[in-house]
């Protein structure tokens, strides 16, 4: 598909600003848009804005794609279930190819969400001469969201598709992704050329700077705007962009006033484990997240409220009649294996060795006693517990009965740990009694994470001693320890041990905070491709169900989409594909 649509090209001539001929527009339907009119009001602008921010959880984006369709499998958070379809498993080996389905989607839907920004910053530009003074305030507060969102579009596009991330001063002159500022008015100002991977971090850094601007002091109270972006969401996203480009000062500066200036805080463990879930939505740790809700009219498209991801990685659970697996959903996905390792849990199998049968029948009963033990002690990371659902120990809701998780659904592998993902799906029942539209706000960014980024810049600046305790405060409200005062778990060094058993992780705390608190949330896939590690973890991982990983330095670029090779000549495939 082409950039901008030709991607949705229809979509534009309804609100496009002078990009199409008053002609087009039925004027004899009284509530057509006519483009001669539309947008002149504030409201107007509003109307666009809800399209901007609705496009993040378009099919491609968050409402499917994000996570069990791409970060997931790439850093290997997931391993499949489903064998049906062969490019998924690809995926998962890091072997994705140019006509792949998945990339088919994320694509045209992050280029929609540029193309949707823009159509609404040319109607800004279109509407503020002749507004009043009261109402160029409220523009410019809806300029800087929409500059804000353009950026986030833009992040994935150029963390995705951009040719390397910059690493030690190197890689910015690689291939970024096309800089996009206009609505295209025909086919030729489609055919736009790969500005490098700098140009597209500094366009991404230049729209946040203008964000910061005009939302200045800019906090949201009322209910139904809480899902706004504020000058904490926009001054993190800047801090996050900073870090990912290495720009150890910017970064430092803007971490450091969130930190101490923005009143943003940690929220207790009990508040943490559930907020993943519908629960406890834009509390004191947000610095931004994306609002759905429950949908009983549309599900799987992008006219639905809600995510379509909880169907995929819907739990299985246990059958009350056979007493074997059954899904809750369409149950695609699963936490691969090593995940569970990873975060400390080496407490055996639920199986015996020999069982023949996932049946609840055949569960050895001092595993779960052991496991019960080792929850309640701590001494398996309890992040665990909050990312996943264990076999046999936990449970699920299925109307309004609760049931045992299972040995996850389809795994024949009888002696694999095959457990079910807990965050971001539906606590009170299963995602189809919900018309599989997920209401779990996604927590993008969150103080969490600008601890641990703090932490990081720290370090990279020679202050290794609160960068520590900055690795510690997230550690400690894990553990349901005060964050502020040390514990009897915080970590000595830089290098003490951590509950991981591999050599990436074993001996760096900042690594695998980030690793374990974000387990689930999207983020590792950035981070592993930012500290190029990705020989690394293919190593740990070895394998997903349908074959070995196999992974390549120019995997951590996705290949450009078939279609947009095809329709655009300037667009110049990425290296290995």
């Amino acid at each position: 598909m082409k950039i901008f649509f030709k991607l949705s090209f229809l979509a534009l001539l309804v609100v496009g600003m002078g990009s199409c001929k008053e002609d087009f527009v039925d004027v004899n339907n009284p509530t057509a848009i006519s483009t001669a009119s539309y947008p002149a009001t504030v409201s107007d602008l509003e109307q666009l804005l809800t399209g901007v921010y609705g496009t993040q959880h378009a099919v491609g984006i968050f409402g499917r794609a994000i996570g069990p369709y791409s970060t997931y499998l790439w850093d290997h958070t997931t391993d499949l279930s489903w064998q049906g379809s062969p490019n998924w498993i690809q995926m998962g080996q890091n072997n994705a190819l140019p006509s792949d389905a998945f990339l088919l989607q994320i694509w045209p839907d992050l280029w929609r969400g540029v193309q949707r920004c823009n159509t609404l910053l040319a109607g800004v530009e279109r509407v503020l001469p002749t507004a009043s003074t009261a109402d160029a305030a409220s523009i410019n507060l809806i300029k800087g969201q929409a500059l804000f969102l353009r950026a986030w579009y833009y992040f994935y596009l150029t963390t995705f598709w951009g040719e390397t991330f910059i690493v030690n001063g190197a890689g910015g002159d690689k291939m970024g992704v096309p800089i996009v500022t206009t609505v295209a008015n025909n086919l030729s100002e489609t055919q736009i050329s790969r500005s490098t991977v700098k140009q597209s971090w500094d366009f991404i850094i230049n729209d946040l700077k203008q964000a910061e601007t005009l939302l200045n002091g800019k906090t949201w109270t009322a209910v139904a705007d809480k899902h706004k972006v504020d000058q904490w969401g926009v001054k993190g996203f800047l801090a996050k962009a900073y870090v990912f480009t290495e720009d150890w000062n910017n970064a430092k500066t803007y971490l450091s006033n969130i930190v101490t200036t923005s009143n943003k805080s940690l929220v207790s463990f009990d508040v943490y484990k559930t907020m993943f879930n519908g629960q406890n939505e834009f509390n004191s740790e947000s610095l931004f997240e994306l609002n759905l809700n429950v949908d009983m009219t549309y599900s799987g498209v992008d006219l639905s409220m809600g995510s379509m991801m909880g169907t995929l990685i819907a739990p299985s659970y246990v059958s009350p009649t056979t007493g074997t697996p059954i899904a809750s959903a369409w149950t695609n996905v699963f936490p691969h294996a090593k995940n569970i390792a990873r975060f400390g849990f080496n407490l055996g199998h639920y199986f015996p060795n020999g069982t023949t049968s996932a049946s609840i029948a055949n569960v050895d009963k001092s595993y779960i006693t052991k496991s019960i033990t080792a929850r309640a002690n701590k001494t398996v990371d309890p992040r665990l517990w909050v990312a996943c659902l264990q076999p046999y120990v936990d449970s699920m809701v299925v109307a309004g009965v609760k049931r045992p998780i299972s040995h996850y659904l389809d795994i024949t592998e009888l002696d694999m740990e095959a457990w079910s993902f807990r965050k971001y799906i539906n606590l009170n029942g299963t995602e189809l009694e919900i018309n599989r539209a997920n209401p779990s706000n996604i927590l993008w960014l969150r103080l969490a994470d600008i601890y641990l980024l703090y932490a990081e810049t720290l370090m990279k600046t020679g202050d290794n001693a609160t960068a520590l305790e900055y690795i510690n405060k997230v550690k400690r409200r894990a553990y349901n320890y005060p964050v502020n005062t040390a514990s009897p778990v915080d970590y000595k060094s830089l290098t003490d041990q951590t509950m991981a058993p591999d050599n990436v992780l074993k001996n760096d705390p900042l690594k695998y905070e980030r690793w374990a608190e974000f387990f689930g949330e999207f983020n590792w896939w950035f981070d592993v491709c930012r500290w190029k590690i990705g020989d690394k973890e293919a190593a740990y991982y070895q394998k997903i169900r349908g074959g070995a990983i196999q992974f390549d330095p120019t995997d951590y670029a996705q290949p450009i989409p078939i279609n947009e090779i095809t329709a655009n000549v300037n667009m110049k495939q990425n290296p290995g594909y």
